[in-house]
């Protein structure tokens, strides 16, 4: 079985785009070979992050003859897919994950949601509704994103605990990263793994250091949830 792994939380600023950018690292780090999608058009950060790593446009529109996602499944016949989302998209991927998911599953093709949260009340309220339209077909891991937000109380969203205990959805601390190393890595354009052998980090010992111990922990979270891969 190959897999697709989404990373969505249709909600702008919980970090979607990092946590997708760690995952990629992780993979590449495992030596795991996989196919790199970027579905924002108009800022397609993630891709442009990693360069030097070929990668595929997928389109998730509202309008059904710009949708541009029936690839997907295509590229996960040959190994892994991993995807990152832009905002607000829920609507047309749900629309789209209702005719992909059955054609994916007779491939053995599994879809993964990585939906990200910041713990507000947007947030999990988005989260509950991807959750009740697909929840009982494909694994959702809820990202409880702490470079965003402190507390995630589900209780906020009527019937979403329930949901959630009866769906058996994992749940994982994402790790924060400090401001300083975040601004250094963006302000560079430099990934993850290029902290480790960039000249820029060579005498920024801490910084260095820190970034490697917020993968450590971001790839045991990661691996808690048996659908890295």
């Amino acid at each position: 079985m190959t897999r697709v792994h989404f990373f969505d939380g249709d909600k702008g600023g919980v970090g979607k785009s990092f946590c997708c950018r760690a995952f990629i690292q992780y993979f590449l780090d495992k030596g795991i070979d996989f196919t790199l999608v970027d579905a924002d058009r108009y800022n397609p950060d993630v891709a442009n992050r990693y360069a030097e790593l070929p990668f595929k446009l997928a389109i998730f529109s509202d309008n059904p003859d710009k949708m541009r996602a029936d690839d997907l499944v295509e590229y996960a016949k040959a190994k892994p897919v991993v995807i990152s989302l832009p905002s607000q998209v829920g609507k047309p991927l749900n629309l789209w994950l209702d005719d992909a998911i059955d054609v994916a599953r007779r491939h053995k093709i599994q879809f993964v949601r990585w939906f990200i949260s910041s713990g507000s009340y947007e947030s999990l309220n988005l989260f509950h509704i991807a959750l009740k339209e697909h929840g009982e077909n494909i694994p959702f891991i809820l990202v409880q994103n702490q470079g965003v937000g402190v507390e995630w109380d589900t209780s906020q969203i009527e019937g979403l605990p329930e949901l959630m205990s009866k769906l058996k959805v994992k749940v994982i601390d994402f790790p924060k990263l400090p401001l300083q190393e975040r601004t250094l890595l963006d302000k560079n354009n430099l990934t993850l793994g290029a902290a480790r052998t960039s000249d820029f980090f060579k005498n920024l010992s801490i910084s260095r250091d820190r970034i490697e111990k917020f993968l450590e922990k971001a790839y045991k979270s990661f691996e808690t949830t048996g659908l890295a891969s």
